[in-house]
């Protein structure tokens, strides 16, 4: 369904607000929890700010994901989300090199009922964590925010996500993903950090290397709304040439916004939509972030 473009301008302009679901969170305490959490993640923690949650990687010793986090002070512990389905998973991969480390890593659920404020509304509250959740300035806060706020629907909130860049797990990222490949480096990786699992693999890419397809939005039309089918993109001379992960319907019906992976090499911006027997759905053009929709 298309969205309002109302309600996206006011979005955009006031900001807005949404209920997160509760989620596991990691709690990292002990003595070396500093040191030792720093060696295990791609930004550097030594920055982090009270009432600021970071964003940062766990990566594999070849420089692939394993998650992305988000990472808070909360007292003198810290705090990490990872993707929901991720947690049982994470946990044991931070363990794996605290040998000696005092170092201690907890699954606890998180109990209380948190929103998540966008935009420009974000900048009005003092109160809550500080975390750009949808690309934009934000604040998750754990008292419900005013009634003069709108709250954003699913595609709403999926509508700022793929306009501003911000891959999902699932969608964007999995375990076969390079930094590089999604522009997490743009906000999750720090390059004069010390040494931390998988840095020699993300620094050789950026000094020498080039990963093999690379993260764009795309706006264009979709004759059919296939979202949970694979769709690849297809250049002018019927190769196909990447793929799109995520994708919203905007303020016109048949027209969308969406997120997806094209080869480097490739020098075209317009592309074919096709599905699984090749049938052609649509047309998109590729763009850099965040997208300006007419």
């Amino acid at each position: 369904m298309a969205l309002d473009s109302q309600r996206l301008v006011r979005l955009r302009d006031e900001g807005g607000f949404f209920p997160l679901e509760k989620r596991p969170l990691i709690r990292i305490s002990g003595a070396d929890r500093l040191r030792y959490l720093n060696g295990q993640v791609s930004n550097d923690l030594r920055r982090l700010k009270v009432g600021v949650a970071q964003s940062a990687l766990v990566l594999t010793a070849k420089g692939k994901l394993c998650a992305p986090l988000w990472i808070w002070l909360d007292g003198d512990t810290f705090l990490a989300e990872p993707p929901a389905s991720l947690a049982e998973e994470v946990l044991p991969r931070l363990e794996r090199y605290a040998i000696a480390d005092d170092v201690v890593f907890e699954l606890i659920d998180e109990v209380s009922e948190t929103w998540h404020v966008f935009g420009p509304a974000a900048g009005k509250t003092t109160s809550g964590l500080e975390m750009a959740r949808l690309g934009v300035a934000g604040r998750d806060v754990s008292e419900h925010p005013s009634t003069d706020l709108l709250e954003a629907t699913p595609d709403e909130r999926e509508f700022f996500r793929i306009q501003n860049g911000v891959p999902s797990w699932g969608r964007e990222l999995d375990a076969d993903i390079l930094p590089q490949e999604a522009r997490l480096e743009r906000f999750a990786v720090d390059f004069h950090k010390g040494c931390y699992v998988g840095q020699e693999v993300v620094s050789r890419l950026k000094s020498v290397g080039r990963v093999n397809e690379l993260l764009y939005g795309f706006q264009g039309s979709l004759t059919s709304p296939f979202a949970d089918n694979p769709l690849s993109l297809v250049n002018s001379s019927g190769k196909p040439t990447g793929r799109l992960t995520s994708l919203v319907e905007t303020h016109s019906p048949g027209q969308i916004a969406a997120l997806g992976f094209v080869h480097t090499r490739e020098p075209e911006t317009h592309f074919d939509i096709t599905d699984e027997s090749g049938a052609c759905l649509g047309r998109v053009e590729r763009c850099e972030f965040p997208l300006i929709l007419a």
